[in-house]
């Protein structure tokens, strides 16, 4: 009783926002589907929310589209005013390109902005394609560039390299906020310890423009002008998308799990530099939600969205994708962000993380519910192996570290037992796929 009584508690303090969801089921000129979810408040009330691949087309109905109609360009937005919802990109409804134009055989997905001025500047991610043999991270993330944008109009007037970052392994604006007398970009770095590749955080500042010269955090309370002398704000591996809350002087990261591992954390800290570290090195982090796999759909990258609040909670969101490329011209919700109401204080004391399910945002409409799966993968820490069970098609078993590196990969018709005593001990993620579907799970190999 004691148990579900904790069930219930947690569950109050993360819950659907369904009319946050349904908003954009109606959008002007064609914004169908996308993935990224990142908003800006503008200083006139209204929020700019910023895409990565979107499509464009001709709906069919309210959750399809037509594949002869519509098209996937790189990244898009929309202005919300009161309620009114408008897409924004290059081209036309019938032949559109992305809002940030690509550079050569590199296109750009944004990351959060900020606005000065009559400009608004996005932070973009150069992206180039790569086949690396792992479906849906067949691409390379490279250096961030600002886009620049003049408002209300959403007239591009190009980009331009961030002159302080001369360190071209690292990515800044994953989260952007004003504090104090400073305006705060957070960034990560690819870091390589004991075998394995962790994207650690990072964090610069400066105090009128992002176009002015930086800071970068350097340790022991340091700022250093030099980007080589940067140090990591905390060891908490980070996802390419999250956001710092601050709140009653306290500041809050909230995050996804890196890449597809369904699990919401929140870690908290006194200052803005952390220290953002993994429980197991003393950090304060809390895991608050578990994501229920799902047939064919895959979750990652969180963000906040704080100008929205209902009854002291504050609309949080994270994307959704799927295995099953085509199903989107079906049902347009295999590719749209779910969106929650979470209480902040609530989730960082939580003793017990809520269950939540992508179909939550399904409610509202009568359709039959895809049944969710039973774990398919077991790993069992004392000996080392990763047990498959359930499994009565071809399926294919793929290894790799959180930054995408592959390991292992194999086919399977049945049943199997595998021993991964031999791989990087430390987190890795397991991908189990067939036709039946997608189960994403998050290991820890201790390699005795």
């Amino acid at each position: 009783m004691i148990a579900e009584d904790r069930m219930i508690l947690a569950q109050e303090f993360i819950t659907p926002a369904q009319d946050q969801f349904n908003k954009f089921t109606n959008v002007a000129n064609g914004w169908c589907a996308a993935d990224a979810t990142i908003s800006l408040l503008l200083p006139d009330g209204k929020t700019v929310w910023l895409f990565g691949d979107t499509f464009i087309g001709q709906k069919t109905g309210d959750f399809s589209i037509s594949p002869v109609n519509s098209r996937l360009i790189n990244n898009s937005a929309i202005i919300e005013d009161n309620g009114l919802l408008s897409a924004y990109y290059n081209g036309t409804m019938s032949s559109p390109s992305s809002l940030i134009p690509a550079d050569g055989e590199s296109y750009f997905w944004p990351e959060h902005a900020i606005i000065e001025n009559d400009t608004i500047k996005i932070f973009a991610l150069r992206v180039t394609h790569q086949n690396n043999e792992t479906p849906g991270f067949d691409f390379r993330i490279g250096t961030t560039r600002i886009a620049n944008f003049k408002y209300p109009e959403m007239e591009y007037i190009g980009s331009t390299n961030i002159q302080s970052v001369t360190d071209t392994t690292m990515r800044f604006g994953a989260c952007v906020l004003r504090s104090g007398n400073y305006t705060y970009i957070f960034g990560v770095k690819d870091t390589t310890s004991g075998g394995m590749t962790w994207p650690l955080p990072y964090l610069a500042r400066c105090k009128e423009s992002i176009n002015e010269p930086w800071e970068f955090y350097a340790g022991n309370g340091l700022w250093t002008l030099r980007c080589e002398d940067s140090k990591p704000v905390g060891d908490r591996p980070m996802s390419e998308s999250f956001y710092v809350y601050e709140k009653d002087k306290k500041f809050y990261l909230i995050m996804h799990e890196i890449w597809t591992v369904g699990e919401l954390y929140i870690l908290e800290a006194d200052s803005i530099t952390g220290p953002w570290n993994r429980a197991t090195s003393g950090g304060k982090e809390t895991l608050f939600a578990t994501i229920t796999p799902q047939a064919n759909l895959f979750s990652y990258n969180l963000f906040a969205h704080p100008q929205f609040q209902l009854d002291g909670k504050i609309l949080i969101s994270f994307n959704v994708n799927t295995t099953n490329f085509s199903s989107i011209y079906s049902d347009t919700r295999n590719y749209r962000a779910r969106f929650y109401w979470l209480s902040i204080t609530d989730a960082v004391a939580a003793d017990y993380p809520a269950s939540i399910s992508l179909l939550d945002c399904y409610s509202s409409v009568p359709i039959v519910h895809p049944t969710p799966m039973s774990s398919k993968i077991y790993f069992q820490n004392a000996t080392g192996n990763l047990r498959f069970r359930g499994i009565d098609a071809k399926s294919t078993i793929t290894v790799y570290g959180v930054d995408g590196r592959i390991y292992l990969n194999r086919e399977v018709y049945c049943d199997s037992d595998l021993n991964i005593n031999h791989l990087p001990h430390g987190i890795l993620v397991v991908k189990l796929q067939g036709d039946w579907g997608l189960e994403t799970q998050k290991i820890i190999n201790h390699n005795p």
